[in-house]
């Protein structure tokens, strides 16, 4: 009966782990409401923001090829790609948040629906 009970408890909070996204504050959820047309959104834009000095992720060192922070690796257009394809719920809650870009000013309204517009159009590659 106790292990049951333990089991039942693993499941309860793998499943808020795995759902915990849900949780967010809506303004951290990736949406598909008020984005600009297809034509509006593409990949260089996306790429110019993280590549920036101003809001970039790989200029401090954080996410380069030497340091990739939290084994993140931000510094060619291949990779940034990659990564943003294939997690865009949590990079718009990391953007949207303000935590990242770290010590530098977040992403604007306009920057967060770039990324939403890009993503909710198909998300093409470079």
């Amino acid at each position: 009966m106790r292990r049951r009970s333990w089991l039942a408890w693993g499941l309860v909070v793998a499943l808020c782990g795995a759902f915990g996204a849900c949780f967010a504050p809506k303004s951290e959820r990736l949406s598909c409401d008020d984005v600009d047309p297809a034509s509006g959104a593409d990949f260089t834009q996306i790429q110019a923001l993280v590549s920036g000095e101003d809001k970039g992720c790989q200029d401090v060192g954080c996410h380069a090829g030497a340091t990739q922070e939290e084994g993140l690796r931000l510094d060619t257009p291949e990779l940034v790609y990659d990564e943003m394809s294939s997690r865009p719920d949590l990079f718009y809650a990391v953007l949207s948040s303000g935590e990242m870009p770290e010590g530098k000013p977040p992403w604007s309204a306009e920057e967060l629906k770039l990324f939403r517009s890009w993503y909710c159009s198909g998300a093409f590659p470079p």
